[in-house]
């Protein structure tokens, strides 16, 4: 009988300790925005996004999940005088697991992330290229990356459902 208590409080403990932390190959499901201050974004001046939100959905086959983005570029870095400052550039991806890393990919090559952390509050990811944007032609209308083939990570954090709608 002590054992079982024991046991059972060491269980809860544990999952007290901090949020679930993502396995290899996982990718969850949610709702995940970043809205970036003035302030922050005086702060690095080669950022070029100023709201990022990602959706991750429901499995599509036994290997891919939905998933959709959206961007409101800021008016610095490589964007400033481009005209895609303000407006909503948005890209569908397709999640899976690539070796043990999570990607999330555009089709036509226009690029991917790299899932490198996700709990129950955020994610991470990481870019060198990632297309965001429609037009014409397969890809989008502006990368993700500040500089070119540089890595850059977004950290997001989860949001209610809702802030996706109409994606």
């Amino acid at each position: 009988m002590m054992g079982r208590v024991a046991a059972a409080i060491a269980a809860v403990l544990l999952g007290q300790l901090g949020p679930k932390i993502a396995q290899a190959g996982e990718i969850w499901p949610g709702c995940y925005e970043r809205v970036y201050s003035d302030a922050h974004l005086a702060k690095h001046p080669k950022q070029v996004v100023k709201v990022i939100r990602l959706q991750v959905g429901e499995w599509l086959s036994d290997t891919d999940r939905a998933g959709k983005m959206q961007v409101i570029p800021a008016n610095q870095g490589h964007v400033r005088g481009t005209g895609l400052a303000g407006q909503f550039l948005s890209q569908f991806l397709l999640c899976s697991q690539r070796g043990d890393t999570p990607v999330c990919q555009v089709e036509c090559d226009g690029g991917s992330l790299e899932l490198t952390k996700q709990d129950n509050t955020s994610l991470t990811f990481r870019t060198r290229y990632l297309m965001v944007g429609d037009n014409e032609e397969c890809g989008g209308v502006m990368d993700l990356a500040e500089v070119q083939n540089q890595w850059v990570k977004y950290r997001l954090n989860r949001v209610q459902a809702s802030a996706c709608d109409g994606m």
